[in-house]
């Protein structure tokens, strides 16, 4: 994959991203209003389990499948491609049927154990048809990114979302649901609906590019070789992000319990937990659009190189998407720092969000980084450190909030001391272990004096506006501050036009 075809993907689909996250952010709000906080944080206290069980079947092999059907298709090996995919959808079929199964029977043994409230136990056992139908598009999708055809799952990921948001708004506006239990148990329910009809998109799709790759006789590739190659890719990948999740697990089950010894009620400490993973941690994610993107892209583009030996355009591309990230994720931190309590306000009409965006804001930099070098380090097959490092700074996460949340000197502030000591501390050993494989050029100059000066230009820009409109017009004046920064990086040579004129090549 050429450097400009690469950045070419990465805005396709960072745009695609762009409209599936404008999509959720916007359910998410309506839905914090219709269900409140108390529905939210019942929401988030099922949805980790649900993302424990798909890490163990879409966090690797995807990956893997995109490497793999890549340096296939590189050299037109139709037969080797179909013949990884028909071995990697086997295989995911099956552990999703498994893993399934052992949720519906075990409910009620997950929930006394985390939880002890019996009233949980029906959502637990409502996502498992999700385990099954999310294990199967994510491999689908792995195939076609690794055909370098990533609108065909951008557009299913958009049918999803907009069939989930219908299902679900539309059955509480209808019966009028005020329950937040209910209301919680629906937004679960929306889930697999929406995920059900995106599959059938991609499995249409996989049909029809199917047809179109004629089988030949290049192959050499082994079922014993490929299935191998495929375990040793994803099962590093997997435990990483396996880990990760029960981390975050971790923090979903400890921080009630937690808050509730600080002197918080039960129905305060779940309120919280909404706030904070459901209405404050979306927007702290944003730069995911795009980091996202980058990942997916540069994990088939840099193992190809790497391949192939072609290192100095390996060095280019981790620098361009070092500067991209830098570029993107600069700018919203200064937003979440100085506008957090008109965000919150604006989306949801709660002041104690925007606090806690402010400071969970501060980390959305190190975040970002440390997801795009994850995706580097995965590229240049190095799986086992980026797990090592993901076990080591989540470590510290779940031992901060376990801590300092039950002190009431702290109280749900601990956490937001270890989400961002975690991030800082993934984001240097990743950048240690990438230092170590590879030199690679950032120029600080350009890319983070450049972005800052430019991001304090448009918050001081924003201000203005926001006294001239008395801030009546909030979305507005971030569209115009955001416009300003994009001009003054044009001005300042900070986005790389060079590699945007490569793509009319």
């Amino acid at each position: 994959m050429s450097t400009s075809k690469f950045i070419y993907g990465s805005i396709i689909l960072a745009i695609i991203n762009g409209i599936v996250r404008v999509f959720g952010f916007g359910y998410k709000i309506v839905l914090s209003k219709l269900i409140g906080p108390q529905g939210i944080g019942l929401f988030q206290m099922v949805f980790p389990i649900l993302m424990v069980f798909i890490t163990l079947t879409t966090a690797g092999m995807p990956i893997a499948v995109s490497k793999m059907v890549s340096r296939e298709n590189s050299i037109n090996n139709h037969t080797g491609i179909k013949k990884i995919f028909t071995i990697s959808f086997i295989f995911t079929l099956t552990l999703s049927l498994i893993l399934s199964l052992t949720l519906l029977l075990f409910a009620q043994n997950f929930t006394d154990i985390f939880w002890s409230d019996s009233g949980l136990v029906i959502l637990i056992r409502s996502i498992c048809p999700a385990i099954i139908i999310i294990s199967l598009s994510s491999l689908i999708r792995g195939y076609f990114y690794g055909l370098q055809k990533v609108a065909i799952p951008g557009a299913s990921q958009i049918i999803e979302q907009i069939v989930r948001i219908s299902f679900v708004l539309g059955i509480l506006y209808y019966l009028n649901i005020k329950s937040s239990k209910l209301g919680a148990l629906i937004a679960v329910w929306g889930i697999s609906i929406g995920e059900l009809v995106g599959l059938i998109t991609l499995i249409i799709n996989y049909k029809i590019t199917n047809l179109s790759l004629k089988s030949n006789n290049m192959t050499k590739l082994k079922f014993k070789d490929i299935f191998i190659e495929l375990m040793t890719i994803s099962i590093p990948i997997t435990l990483s992000r396996f880990i990760n999740v029960l981390m975050q697990m971790g923090n979903t089950v400890l921080i009630p319990k937690r808050l509730v010894l600080a002197g918080y009620s039960m129905d305060t400490a779940i309120s919280t937990l909404g706030k904070v993973m459901g209405m404050t941690m979306p927007f702290v994610m944003l730069p995911f659009i795009f980091t996202s993107a980058l990942v997916v892209n540069i994990i088939p583009d840099i193992s190809n190189k790497k391949h192939i030996s072609q290192y100095s355009s390996i060095k280019k591309d981790i620098s361009l998407s070092i500067h991209t990230t830098l570029l993107i994720s600069i700018p919203l931190t200064f937003i979440y720092i100085f506008f957090s309590e008109h965000i919150s306000l604006f989306f949801y009409n709660d002041i104690e969000v925007g606090r806690y965006m402010k400071i969970m804001g501060c980390g959305t930099i190190f975040l970002s980084l440390h997801h795009t070098l994850s995706g580097i380090l995965h590229g240049l097959g190095k799986q086992v450190q980026t797990t090592i490092n993901y076990i080591l700074g989540m470590s510290l996460q779940l031992f901060l909030t376990y801590q300092l949340v039950a002190n009431p000197n702290f109280g749900i502030k601990g956490f937001f001391i270890g989400f961002l000591l975690s991030s800082i501390t993934i984001f240097l050993l990743h950048l240690i272990s990438l230092v170590k494989i590879i030199k690679f050029n950032i120029c600080p100059f350009h890319s983070i004096i450049k972005p800052v000066l430019s991001s304090v230009v448009m918050v001081v820009s924003i201000y203005i506006l926001n006294y001239v409109f008395n801030n009546l017009f909030i979305p507005i004046t971030f569209v115009f501050g955001g416009i300003i920064y994009a001009i003054l990086l044009l001005i300042t040579k900070a986005i790389p036009l060079k590699s945007i004129e490569n793509l009319r090549k």
